[in-house]
């Protein structure tokens, strides 16, 4: 396999080892996707389960990377950060797991992540697996791969978005690595990153993706800014500016929810023609950048280029909905929680705990609302 661009030397003899230990992983990740043969295509199966496997494979500990002086500069500060972040997830209370003490720098492929969705509803496509439950998006390992993805759902009338996922995990049932990419990232964002994949390791709901998501996403966010305080202050320059970028994101989340709404009730009005729907949906749509002119930012420009960046469809919508639904609740026992993380973890864990859907579970007990589209 190629290096990656930047990578100033070849990975060592020891990655041998890494090699044999993740074919290994491989026959596991196998058995473990065995059961989903049967409802998914087995071909795009064994293919995933093939790619994860290789990217399994390239694995070498961190601590010996830099070691071998094999990365340099800004990208090798911020492998060295790994390490500390992981332990600080530990102090947190977070789940304790062999993931993120590897990098696969000789890794040189980019994960992609497919959602689809009807065009005048968001009935989403799902897709079931082991150990998650029902997902409203595939992977794939391979651009060319995501496009004959992309061609079959458009042919059949679907809206779709193909994005890039930043990180990969498998919820704590192999040794994730860090992908090479995460290295160029600055430090709030790896932090938030490996913490929100942590968060998951640590609390994951078969079949509840939107929950799951939003969960991971609050904690995330809380605990890269309690990081990013201890390393560098709380009167830091890069702490002001994160807060910043979390009040925009937070706004800009809010606009995206409403503009759901506001689709999702022109769906639904089933009195009104096809046509006339398509229209509804097409003013909508146009009316992004309009909504963003109008609220107020910190950084209007980045606010503006967000809504420009498209193409907005129903599947990128939903989708973005998936990881931002409805945090009131959360927010709500993260407060009581005085902005403790594994206290807000037991919290939650006790709402959700036997709970048919966790979504009600966290509206009744923090006495806030259940989100539109799921009550």
């Amino acid at each position: 396999m190629e290096n990656v661009p930047g990578q100033a030397f070849p990975p060592s003899a020891a990655a041998h080892g890494a090699r044999l230990r993740g074919m290994r992983s491989a026959s596991r990740l196998l058995v473990l996707l065995l059961p989903a043969l049967t409802g998914c295509r087995t071909l795009y199966v064994l293919r995933s389960a093939w790619f994860e496997a290789e990217l399994l494979s390239s694995r070498e500990p961190i601590d010996r990377v830099l070691a071998e002086g094999r990365i340099e500069g800004p990208r090798a500060d911020r492998l060295r950060l790994v390490p500390e972040i992981r332990a600080f997830a530990d102090e947190l209370g977070l789940a304790s797991t062999r993931s993120y003490t590897s990098v696969a720098l000789s890794w040189d492929r980019r994960i992609l992540n497919l959602s689809a969705c009807a065009p005048l509803s968001f009935q989403v496509a799902t897709w079931w697996f082991p150990v998650v439950g029902r997902v409203p998006y595939l992977g794939f390992f391979r651009p060319q791969d995501a496009e004959a993805e992309r061609v079959r759902w458009e042919a059949r009338g679907y809206d779709v978005w193909v994005r890039p996922a930043g990180a990969f995990s498998t919820l704590g049932w192999f040794r994730d690595p860090v992908l090479p990419e995460m290295l160029d990232w600055d430090e709030a964002r790896l932090a938030e990153t490996l913490l929100h994949e942590t968060a998951h390791a640590t609390l994951w709901i078969p079949g509840s993706v939107s929950f799951n998501e939003t969960f991971a996403t609050v904690v995330g966010e809380a605990a890269s800014l309690i990081w990013m305080e201890r390393v560098h202050g709380p009167d830091a320059p890069g702490v002001a500016r994160l807060e910043a970028d979390r009040a925009d994101g937070r706004a800009f989340e809010a606009l995206l929810l409403d503009l759901y709404d506001d689709l999702d009730v022109v769906y639904k009005n089933l009195d009104e023609s096809p046509a006339a729907r398509w229209e509804a949906r097409r003013a909508l749509y146009d009316s992004l950048e309009d909504r963003v002119a109008r609220a107020s930012w910190n950084d209007p420009d980045r606010a503006r280029a967000a809504a420009r960046r498209g193409p907005w469809n129903n599947a990128r919508l939903a989708q973005y909905r998936t990881y931002h639904l409805a945090r009131d609740g959360f927010d709500v026992l993260l407060a009581r929680a005085g902005g403790d993380i594994s206290a807000f973890v037991d919290a939650v864990r006790q709402v959700v705990d036997g709970a048919r859907d966790p979504w009600k579970a966290l509206a009744a007990a923090t006495e806030t609302a259940v989100p539109l589209s799921d009550r």
